[in-house]
């Protein structure tokens, strides 16, 4: 039986490591990222003490989640002309592409550096009503200036979904029983869904809406328990066509002394404040700044998104920095 294997990284400036991030075959998943803060340490992601604990998770924590992130509406959709169904796992809808694909798969560790781990996993044509062979290869990168590249490379044998995505959840508070962080989102447009978090299609203006977070707002505090799980537009366009990244959220701790800043070259950030997080964790106690496609874009014309295909490979990048 394959073991759970975890991977460090480290990023050093000077003589000094700033950052030691550990991740696992088991879901490629984002386990744990300890940073100096002043005088000390600090865990910034959630996990697991006992590695195994991973085989029973239902969170997704720290995973690579795919091969297309988030939901799509009554698990079916046309692909290059023919409609596919695809295996549900959320009522009538499919979640992260359904039971057992990438963030439940052991992936093969291609090459680790000091700073830098590639991993890569395949699903076979047909995997949960996915068309094609898929493969995946992610790298995780560290920098001396505390910044953590994820890229991404898909690539199919047919024309297919896909539109992994990253799902590690963030507590940058010196106590991660502390869950108040302040947040910002840059975007003017949001997905409104149904009462299954299926978007009606709709794009609309976060103006004078409780999704509006331009500007810096606390939440998952005792005092501003507002719960997210939606889907902010940061551009209305394809973007992953290039490997520009493009700022989309970031979370500051409650003593403000650290902030996470995300960014991707994907057109949509799924912004998640853990309502669903149990035992051992605590509801709210982590926030997913997830970059991704809209959930259902398969299924919504003026949604930004395209089909992967032989000729055209997925490749997106997402990008953490962290800042003092």
């Amino acid at each position: 039986m394959v073991q759970i294997t975890t991977y460090e990284i480290t990023g050093q400036h000077g003589d000094n490591i700033n950052d030691r991030l550990c991740i696992s075959n088991y879901g490629a998943r984002l386990v744990s990222w300890h940073t100096q803060v002043d005088d000390e340490i600090r865990n910034v992601v959630l996990g697991y003490s006992n590695l195994e604990d991973y085989f029973t998770d239902e969170s997704y924590l720290g995973a690579i989640v795919g091969p297309y992130a988030n939901r799509i509406g009554n698990s079916r959709c046309k692909i290059d002309g023919t409609e596919v169904n695809l295996a549900a796992n959320e009522g009538d809808n499919i979640l992260h592409s359904g039971a057992n694909t990438f963030a439940t798969q052991f992936w093969q560790c291609i090459e680790h550096t000091t700073n830098s781990v590639t991993l890569s996993c395949s699903l076979t044509d047909g995997f949960n009503g996915f068309p094609g062979d898929i493969n995946i290869e992610v790298i995780y990168e560290i920098s001396a200036k505390s910044e953590l590249t994820i890229s991404i490379k898909v690539n199919s044998e047919q024309f297919t979904i896909a539109g992994p995505t990253a799902h590690p959840y963030f507590n940058l508070n010196k106590e991660q029983s502390t869950t108040a962080h302040n947040l910002q989102i840059f975007s003017d447009h949001y997905t409104p869904v149904d009462e299954q978090c299926i978007p009606t299609g709709e794009i609309a203006s976060v103006n004078n809406t409780r999704f509006d977070f331009r500007t810096t707002r606390e939440v998952s505090s005792k005092s501003n328990m507002e719960q997210l799980d939606h889907n902010f537009l940061l551009s209305l366009t394809d973007t992953t066509t290039k490997l520009t990244s493009f700022p989309h959220a970031s979370i500051e701790s409650s003593d403000k002394k650290l902030t996470l800043h995300a960014s991707s070259n994907y057109p949509a950030v799924q912004v998640y404040t853990g309502l669903h997080l149990t035992a051992p964790f605590t509801t709210n106690q982590g926030i997913c700044l997830e970059p991704q496609f809209c959930p259902d874009s398969p299924n919504q014309a003026n949604f930004p998104f395209h089909f992967t295909s032989p000729a055209q490979p997925l490749k997106t990048v997402i990008c953490y920095k962290l800042t003092r």
